[in-house]
């Protein structure tokens, strides 16, 4: 008998451990519930199962996960109207129940009903049902406690790591969200500050909320309609503007003028408190910096006295800083639109580690007199990165004044740059300004300055050196200007000071801060986003129906190199669009250059390494895969996302980097 016992001892230890390895591997708790399950079928005799969960709002059980089995015909089954279901909700402790009104499965003759960790804060319970009669043993019993006692940790665990990654993706959308300029107004500067707030609340896992832009000009704080989200204590002005008479002007003014966080645990003793929503004891806030300034702030409230902790609120400074470069980014837009005749306004697309790191060089050298040259190939947006520099500069009110170095032959551009006064040379009928001299006072961009002349980079680089201009021709004294020097060019300067084409001490000069802008071919998963936003800015410009993009002439646009970068993808798109005969842009309506060139060249040609070649075979499966699942499952995410054995959040991720909408499988 003792020898029995041993062995039964050894065989449920056996189990247990194998069932405990099983769920570390999991990676999700869907999979952990199944492992459960066997665990109950295996170490109870339980043949059906499932995890619920209370939920208040819906009166109800909310079933998180359940094994195959069908359910009793009882049409409030789950609801807690049932007494049935009422007891279950205050259990705290395993029970064993008989009565057939307490099953959920048909066929059950008896119930074990034990508490479970749904996730990482909250509990729910887990219903196992068997057709077997006979009591379960103690035994047994204790080997479920045992087993889901240490299962526990994993699901916590694994909990709080789904917790991150959705947490994780969300961020990574706002900060990859790629604006569309034919709708990007001050509704979609709203739609972006709800989503950062959304996102602030479930980090802090908040309901309550406000973001608040300030209005650099006055000084007052900008409410948007979308980034109020709580039960307001009052109908909630546009702006807000500070207090008069020394009176505290509130926890927000606080935060814009400090550039510093501040939480408060009893605003009912806050000094600095104001309300904005009802019942609120305690508040966190965050300022949105830019350039050591502070440009916004997001306020988090709660209902709870002392709710917040001091991780909460590195939390949401780290949101903060994350988001800055997206909202720089439509106010820019927004800026640059209103003040443009034909309202078209200055976007940069597209995000990459590299333009993380070009949109920071220019955070940091925009608010400096510092010159500033933009390398990098023709198409690359270095005439936008510019006027972003102008935007956030100190000179921003002042003038830019636009110089392309190359459309301007070398005789005529020492004029354009610095004047003439009548008579300097042949043709000289009047005195002109250069300008340098237009630019007193603000901003000059120089484009394309590879292509000066030795000559005249002589005497460019006496400007910059010494800020004094003369005219051709003039006798006059050189004249001071003070002008923020931005310049750019596409050209190779470094070959070009080896072969003697360009001054060295010009390079040094005006490599104070250089700046290098990534080709389109670098950040190719941008792709669709841009295409996206091209299409509808073409069919809005040129009055044509077409809405969307094809997958196969997507897949084709994605296989393409782009020698002339994001310039050479609008022009593709807006050619397509005009060519386009229908809503959607098939492989046919490309240019035909562009499908001739792709099409004689196999997927991957472009780069033949064996690193781009294995790429390229496991994107060419990944994207089959997915449309042949979808295809079968008739694009329910669900369902797909259990066939293939990945869950839903990766599953979510493959249709993003490969462009594929699941609705178009329905």
């Amino acid at each position: 008998m003792a020898d029995n016992a041993a062995a039964k001892n050894d065989k449920r230890v056996s189990l247990l451990y194998d069932l405990l390895r099983d769920a570390t591997k999991r990676a999700d708790l869907k999979g952990i519930f199944h492992v459960l399950f066997r665990g109950a079928r295996e170490g109870l005799g339980a043949g059906v199962g499932l995890v619920v969960q209370h939920n208040p709002e819906k009166g109800a059980l909310e079933v998180k996960v359940k094994t195959q089995g069908k359910y009793c015909e009882h049409k409030n089954l789950f609801s807690t109207e049932r007494q049935q279901v009422n007891d279950l909700i205050r259990l705290d402790q395993l029970v064993l129940r008989k009565d057939p009104q307490e099953m959920f499965f048909k066929g059950s003759k008896q119930q074990l009903v034990m508490p479970v960790p749904v996730n990482a804060h909250d509990n729910g319970l887990m219903i196992l049902e068997s057709e077997n009669g006979q009591d379960f043993d103690q035994t047994q019993l204790d080997f479920l406690n045992e087993f889901i006692e240490q299962t526990s940790v994993v699901i916590r665990t694994r909990s709080s790591v789904e917790s991150s990654k959705r947490e994780l993706d969300c961020l990574w959308d706002v900060k990859r969200r790629i604006v569309n300029p034919a709708d990007l107004d001050v509704a979609e500067l709203n739609e972006l500050l709800g989503k950062i707030l959304q996102l602030a609340l479930a980090r802090t896992k908040s309901q309550t909320g406000i973001i608040l832009m300030a209005e650099e000009e006055t000084g007052d704080l900008v409410t948007s309609s979308q980034a109020v989200m709580g039960d307001v204590a009052y109908n909630i002005p546009e702006k807000f503007r500070r207090r008069t008479r020394g009176r505290a002007s509130g926890i927000v003014f606080w935060v814009l003028d400090n550039n510093k966080p501040y939480m408060s645990g009893d605003t009912s003793s806050d000094p600095n408190y104001i309300p904005f929503f009802k019942g609120v004891k305690s508040n966190i806030s965050a300022p949105i910096s830019f350039q050591d300034r502070c440009i916004g702030v997001i306020v988090i409230e709660s209902p709870e006295p002392n709710a917040f902790t001091e991780e909460d609120l590195k939390v949401l400074e780290e949101l903060s800083k994350n988001v800055t470069i997206l909202v720089r980014r439509a106010q820019l837009y927004e800026a640059t639109r209103s003040a443009d005749k034909t309202g078209r306004g200055v976007l940069i697309r597209g995000l990459s580690p590299e333009w993380e790191e070009v949109e920071r060089r220019v955070e940091r050298a925009a608010d400096t007199n510092a010159i500033v040259i933009l390398r990098g190939d023709s198409g690359t947006g270095k005439e936008l990165v510019a006027k972003s520099i102008f935007f956030n500069s100190k000179l921003k009110d002042s003038k830019l004044v636009v110089v392309n170095s190359a459309a301007i032959p070398d005789q005529l551009l020492e004029s354009a740059l610095f004047g003439h006064v009548k008579g300097a040379f042949t043709g000289a009928t009047y005195d002109r300004i250069g300008e340098f001299e237009k630019a007193d006072g603000g901003t000059i961009f120089l484009d394309e300055i590879g292509d000066l002349g030795l000559p005249l980079q002589a005497k460019l680089l006496r400007v910059l050196e010494s800020g004094e201009i003369q005219k051709i021709g003039s006798n006059q004294e050189s004249k001071r200007v003070n002008v923020r020097v931005i310049a750019a060019t596409s050209r190779n300067l470094e070959e070009m000071m080896e072969q003697r084409e360009f001054r060295e001490d010009l390079y040094y000069r005006l490599h104070v801060v250089p700046i290098w802008l990534p080709a389109l071919k670098e950040y190719k998963k941008s792709i669709p986003g841009m295409v996206k936003a091209f299409i509808r800015e073409a069919a809005t410009n040129h009055e044509r129906p077409v809405t969307g993009i094809a997958v196969d002439a997507l897949d084709m646009l994605m296989r393409h190199d782009y020698p002339g970068n994001v310039r050479e993808l609008k022009n593709v798109i807006e050619q397509s669009v005009i060519l386009a005969r229908g809503k959607t842009i098939n492989v046919d309506d490309l240019p035909n250059r562009l499908v001739a060139t792709l099409k004689n060249q196999p997927a991957g040609m472009s780069s033949r390494d064996f690193k781009s070649m294995k790429k390229q075979v496991l994107d060419d499966f990944e994207r089959e895969y997915l449309r042949e699942v979808l295809t079968e499952v008739s694009g329910n995410i669900s369902k797909a996302s259990e066939i293939s054995g990945i869950n839903r959040v990766n599953f979510y991720k493959l249709l993003k980097r490969h462009a594929i909408e699941p609705a178009s499988f329905r």
